[in-house]
C-alpha cells in the first residue's frame, strides 16, 4: 500500500524528515484559528477613485469581539458583489427589496451577523462572542474576497507580491537555520562526549526555529497565492525554455490542452477575470479557486469546467495553472498517478511498477527513458493521462525512482520537485 502525498509549492521540506529534506515540496499547512478575549484589533481603510471615475472606500475592523466591513463602490461592481454574497451566505437568511439585499442571522434572540447591500454601499457586522469559529473564519475570508472585488486586482497584486516576498525571505531564513542545525550535528561528532549533549540541544533548538519559520512562510505563501502571487520556484519554471508552449498547436494526438487553454483564456478575458492572456494565476486549493487574486463563485467554476469538459478534462480534475507569456505550468492536484502507471503496465508499456522509469511529457511528444515514443503511442499515453487527471504540458515528468517512489510534475535545477509524490 502506498501513501499519496500531494506537494504543491516550495514550503516546509524538513517536516517530512531528512530523507526528502531537499527534494520535495509539501502541502502548506493551514493556519490555526484562535479567538481570545483580549482587546487587540486590526483595522484597514482605503479611499480612492477607480479608473471609471467612481469613488471607492473600504473600512475593515477586526477585533477579538467583532468583525465589521463597510464599503462604498461604483455601481459597476454591484452585480459581482451580489454574486459573491449569494454564493457565500445562506439563501434562507436573505431578504430582497428592490436592489437592496439583507442577510441576518439570529441565535437565542441575539444577532450573530447582519449584511446589507444596495447598489452603492455594503455593510457587514459579525458578533464574534456568539459566532462559531467556522463562521468567524468564513466572514474574514469573505471580507478579503469582497475587498478584492471592490478595489480591483492591481492593488491586490501588489499586496500579493509583498506577501510572497516575505514568505520567500522566511523560507530562506528557515533553510539557512536548517543548514546550521546540520552543521552543529556534524560538529558534535568531532567533540568530546562531555559536550555532545549541549551540541544536540543547540541543534534541536535551531531546527525547531527553522520549522517555525517555514510554517509561517507556508501560511503567508498560501495567502499570497490567493491574491495572485507566485513563488520563486514557479517563477523559475515560467522562465525556463522547457515550459514553453507554442501558440500554434492544434488538438492532435489527444493533446487537448492547447485548444482548452485558448477557449478558457477567451472566457476569462470576456468575464474580466484577467486583463491579459500573458499573465494568469489560476490557483486551486481546498478553500476554492482563485484567478489573479479573485475567488470564483460556484457558477463561475462550473462555467469553466464546462469548457474543459469539451476537451476531455473531466469536472473532477482539479489543477492549478500558471501562465507568463507563452510559458505555462500545470500542477495536477488530484492526479491518479498509481492508476496511470498500472494502465501502462497492463498495455505492456512498462514491465513493472518497480522498474526505474522517466517519462518526459511535452504533450506533442513523450520521451521514455531517453527514447522518443511513437506518434501512435503518444496518442494512447495522452488519453490515459487525461483519464487519470493528469494534463500533459511542456516540461512535465513522470518518474519511478530508485526507491520505488512515483513522481509527477516538474524538477528544478536544484533537484527539488513541484507536483505529486507517491511514497513507498
Amino acid at each position: 500500500m502506498k501513501k499519496i502525498t500531494i506537494l504543491t509549492v516550495h514550503i516546509i521540506l524538513f517536516l517530512l524528515g531528512s530523507t526528502v529534506l531537499a527534494q520535495t515540496i509539501p502541502t502548506p499547512p493551514k493556519p490555526p484559528t484562535t479567538h481570545t478575549s483580549s482587546s487587540s484589533s486590526m483595522s484597514y481603510s482605503k479611499t480612492s477613485s477607480d479608473n471609471q471615475g467612481g469613488n471607492i472606500s473600504i473600512a475593515i475592523s477586526n477585533t477579538n469581539d467583532s468583525y465589521k466591513f463597510k464599503a462604498k463602490f461604483p455601481e459597476e461592481r454591484y452585480v459581482e458583489i451580489v454574486s459573491v454574497l449569494k454564493n457565500e451566505l445562506e439563501s434562507k437568511k436573505m431578504t430582497k427589496s428592490g436592489s437592496t439585499y439583507s442577510w441576518v442571522s439570529n441565535a437565542n434572540g441575539n444577532e450573530v451577523y447582519n449584511v446589507n447591500l444596495n447598489s452603492k454601499k455594503l455593510t457587514m457586522s459579525l458578533d464574534k462572542s456568539i459566532a462559531s469559529d467556522a463562521l468567524i473564519t468564513k466572514f474574514e475570508a469573505l471580507g478579503k474576497t469582497l475587498k478584492t472585488v471592490i478595489s480591483g486586482n492591481d492593488e491586490t497584486k501588489r499586496e500579493a507580491e509583498e506577501l510572497q516576498r516575505e514568505a520567500d525571505r522566511l523560507l530562506r531564513d528557515a533553510e539557512r537555520m536548517k543548514r546550521e542545525a546540520a552543521r552543529i550535528q556534524r560538529e558534535a561528532k568531532r567533540i568530546e562526549q562531555a559536550n555532545l549533549e549541549s551540541y544536540k540541544e543547540d541543534a534541536i533548538r535551531i531546527a525547531e526555529e527553522a520549522k517555525r519559520l517555514a510554517e509561517k512562510a507556508a501560511i503567508i505563501s498560501v495567502e499570497a497565492s490567493h491574491k495572485g502571487a507566485i513563488n520563486a520556484p514557479l517563477k523559475m519554471l515560467l522562465r525556463n525554455n522547457k515550459t514553453y508552449l507554442s501558440n500554434t498547436l492544434k488538438n492532435t494526438i489527444n493533446y487537448t490542452w492547447p485548444s482548452a487553454q485558448n477557449e478558457l483564456i477567451t472566457a476569462l478575458l470576456k468575464n474580466n477575470m484577467v486583463q491579459s492572456k500573458n499573465d494568469i494565476v489560476f490557483n486551486t486549493d481546498p478553500t476554492g479557486v482563485y484567478i489573479n487574486g479573485t475567488k470564483l463563485t460556484n457558477t463561475q467554476i462550473n462555467q469553466y469546467k464546462t469548457i474543459l469538459k469539451k476537451y476531455n478534462i473531466t469536472p473532477d480534475n482539479t489543477f492549478s495553472f500558471y501562465k507568463t507569456d507563452n510559458n505555462i505550468v500545470i500542477i495536477n492536484n488530484n492526479a491518479k498517478l498509481t492508476s496511470f502507471l498500472k494502465s501502462l503496465k497492463e498495455k505492456g508499456y512498462i514491465n513493472s511498477l518497480k522498474d526505474k522509469l522517466l517519462l518526459e511529457i511535452n504533450g506533442t511528444s513523450i520521451i521514455k527513458n531517453g527514447k522518443a515514443v511513437s506518434t501512435k503511442d503518444v496518442a494512447i499515453y495522452n488519453r490515459l493521462l487525461l483519464q487519470n487527471n493528469i494534463i500533459p504540458a511542456p516540461g512535465k515528468i513522470i518518474e519511478i525512482t530508485a526507491s520505488n517512489a512515483y513522481k509527477l510534475g516538474y524538477t528544478l535545477n536544484n533537484k527539488s520537485h513541484i507536483g505529486t509524490w507517491v511514497m513507498p
